[in-house]
């Protein structure tokens, strides 16, 4: 069970809902059914449905109970879709941080490869400092 306390608390939701541009009426929607469903919501979660609140008949402490555990899974799913939506967000950044560390990588290799093959063509041409060819003109460079 995922915990409001699990997903930075009310402040969390908002503001991951709003990463993913959920409209800001939906947004006070869900935040609404978290604060109001089953009373008070703390750190640890939604406050149990009190069986005396609808009766001291068996039917009605029984209401209590599917009450209490239909508020429990539909706070969790929200609760859970959040969570699942922050992993999304951490898996991205460091996707992306490791997408560019590749890149980095990959223009450092060519650039190393680039000055071994200039140092390389320096030394056949008796250590000259060889200037690269130029293609455009067709002209092959000046040798």
């Amino acid at each position: 069970m995922v915990l409001l306390a699990d997903v930075g608390g009310i402040s969390g939701v908002r503001s991951t809902l709003s990463s993913v541009k959920v409209p800001p009426n939906v947004i006070e929607e869900i935040v609404k059914i978290l604060e109001e469903t089953s009373g008070t919501l703390s750190s640890e979660g939604l406050r149990p449905v009190n069986g005396s609140w609808y009766g001291d008949r068996s039917s009605a402490r029984m209401l209590a109970t599917h009450t209490d555990k239909a508020h429990q899974a539909m706070s969790n799913s929200v609760l859970e879709a959040v969570s699942g939506i922050q992993d999304t967000g951490v898996a991205m950044e460091q996707f992306d941080a490791e997408i560019s560390q590749a890149d980095a990588d990959s223009e450092q290799a060519a650039q190393a490869l680039l000055h071994r093959t200039q140092l390389a063509v320096d030394q056949m041409d008796g250590d000259r400092n060889t200037p690269p060819t130029r293609a455009a003109n067709g002209s092959g460079g000046d040798h």
